[in-house]
C-alpha cells in the first residue's frame, strides 16, 4: 500500500510530470509494487496453508485480523497506477483496460465483503453459538472482546477498503469514457461505496477522538496508527474530486445538475482535506508525546505511516491541479517528497529487519503456542 502510494503521487507529480524521467519511476514503482504485493500474498497463502490452525487465531486477535483489510487495498494501488499507464502511456490498450475493469469488480466485492465481514466478526459473532461462513474448523469464529481504552485507529482499515476502491473506480471511469454506460454505472458504484465507507470512517474517528481525550495516546507501536485517520479522510477527498468528474456521463433527471453535484463534491473533499490536515497535527502531537518518553522499535508498523500520508499528499495535489493554485502545488509537492523519503527510510529499516527475522512478528502465533502449551500441561497434571 505504501509503495503503491508513492507510485500514485510520482504519477501526478504536478512539476514537470510528463517527463521522461517521471515516466520511468513511475513504471519502476509499479513494477516494485507488483513484486512487493506478488510476494507477499505467496508468503500468506503459504502460511495458511502450512499452518491452518493460524487463520483462526488471527480472527480471535482484535488487532492482527483488521489487516485483512490492506489485501484489497494493495490491489487497488496497482489498478490505480495500471489507469495511469494505460491512459497517459498507451500502455496495453483497451484490452488491457477492460481486463482493469474487471479486476475493480472482484476487488470492490471482495472490499465490501470485508468491511461488513469485520463488522459482523468484532461484534455479532460473539453472540452466535453456531458457525457462519467465515469459519475453518467448525467451531466459533471468533471471541473478540473490545473496550474503549484499547481502541486504536485500526478499527478503520477494514471500512477504507471501500474508499480506495471508489478511487479505483474514479480513475476507470474517466478511462472509460469512450462506452458511457459503462462510465456512468462505474461511477454510480464508485460513489456509493465511498459514502458507504465515509459514513462508517467518521463514526469511528469521532470515537477515536474521545479515546484520545479520555485514555490519552496507546504507548507502544501503535501509536503510529494514529496517521490511519489521515487514509479514509484524504482517499475519500481524492475519490470525491475523481468520481465528481464523471457526474456529467449520468443521465440526471433536469430537477438535478451535473455542475451543482460536482460543486459539492469539491466542497465535502475541501472539508475532509481540512479534517486531514487537522488530523496530521494530532497524530504528530500524539507521536511525540510518546517519543519523547520512550523509543519505539522498528517493526512492520512504521510502514503503516505511508499511505495515509500519502493519500493525503494525493488530495492535496489533485486540489491544486483543479484550483491552479500555486501555494496548494507547492505544498503538494513538498508533501509528496516527504512521503517518499519517509518511504526510503522505512524500506532501508526494512531490509536488514527482513535479513534478521526480527521484523517477522506475529503475535496470534504466540497466543496459539502458549494456548497449545497450557493445554498439554493441563493434560500432563491430569
Amino acid at each position: 500500500m505504501g509503495t503503491g502510494a508513492v507510485g500514485a503521487l510520482v504519477s501526478r507529480f504536478h512539476f514537470d510530470e510528463t517527463s521522461e524521467a517521471f515516466k520511468i519511476l513511475t513504471l519502476l514503482f509499479f513494477f516494485l509494487n507488483l513484486l512487493f504485493f506478488a510476494a507477499i500474498c505467496a508468503a500468506t497463502v503459504a502460511r495458511y496453508y502450512i499452518f491452518p490452525e493460524l487463520w483462526q487465531a488471527m480472527l480471535r486477535d482484535p488487532t492482527q485480523s483488521l489487516f485483512i483489510g490492506t489485501f484489497p487495498m494493495g490491489a487497488s494501488t496497482l489498478i490505480n497506477v495500471a489507469v495511469t499507464i494505460n491512459q497517459d502511456y498507451s500502455f496495453g490498450g483497451s484490452g488491457f483496460l477492460y481486463t482493469l475493469w474487471v479486476f475493480w469488480w472482484l476487488d470492490c466485492a471482495l472490499s465490501m465483503f470485508i468491511a461488513v465481514g469485520m463488522i459482523f466478526v468484532m461484534y455479532l459473532c460473539r453472540s452466535l453459538p453456531v458457525p457462519c461462513i467465515l469459519t475453518v474448523t467448525g467451531t466459533r469464529i471468533t471471541e473478540q472482546h473490545h473496550s474503549l481504552s484499547q481502541m486504536s485507529a485500526l478499527w478503520l482499515l477494514p471500512m477504507v477498503t471501500v474508499i480506495v476502491a471508489s478511487s479505483s473506480g474514479g480513475l476507470l471511469a474517466t478511462a472509460l469514457a469512450h462506452h458511457a454506460s459503462c462510465a456512468a454505472l462505474t461511477t454510480a458504484v464508485s460513489f456509493s461505496l465511498l459514502l458507504m465507507g465515509l459514513s462508517l470512517a467518521i463514526m469511528i474517528i469521532t470515537m477515536y477522538l474521545m479515546r484520545l481525550v479520555v485514555h490519552g495516546p496507546l504507548h507502544t507501536s501503535l501509536i503510529f496508527s494514529s496517521f490511519i485517520i489521515l487514509g479514509p479522510l484524504g482517499q475519500g477527498g481524492f475519490s470525491m474530486l475523481v468520481n465528481a468528474q464523471n457526474f456529467t456521463r449520468i443521465p440526471f433527471p433536469a430537477s438535478l445538475s451535473a455542475v451543482t453535484i460536482q460543486t459539492l463534491c469539491f466542497c465535502a473533499a475541501w472539508v475532509l482535506w481540512s479534517m486531514a490536515l487537522m488530523w496530521l497535527c494530532i497524530a504528530l502531537c500524539s507521536t511525540w508525546s510518546v517519543l519523547r518518553r520512550q523509543s519505539v522499535p522498528f517493526s512492520i508498523a512504521y510502514w503503516g505511516t505511508i499511505f495515509p500520508n500519502g493519500v493525503f499528499a494525493l488530495l492535496t495535489v489533485e486540489l491544486g491541479e483543479i484550483l491552479d493554485s500555486p501555494t496548494l502545488n507547492y505544498l503538494g509537492a513538498i508533501f509528496s517528497m516527504s512521503v517518499f523519503l519517509l518511504w526510503l527510510f522505512v524500506l532501508t529499516k526494512t531490509i536488514p529487519a527482513i535479513w534478521n527475522t526480527s521484523i517477522f512478528h506475529c503475535p496470534c502465533a504466540f497466543d496459539l503456542d502458549e494456548q497449545t502449551l497450557s493445554a498439554s500441561e493441563g493434560h500432563a497434571d491430569a
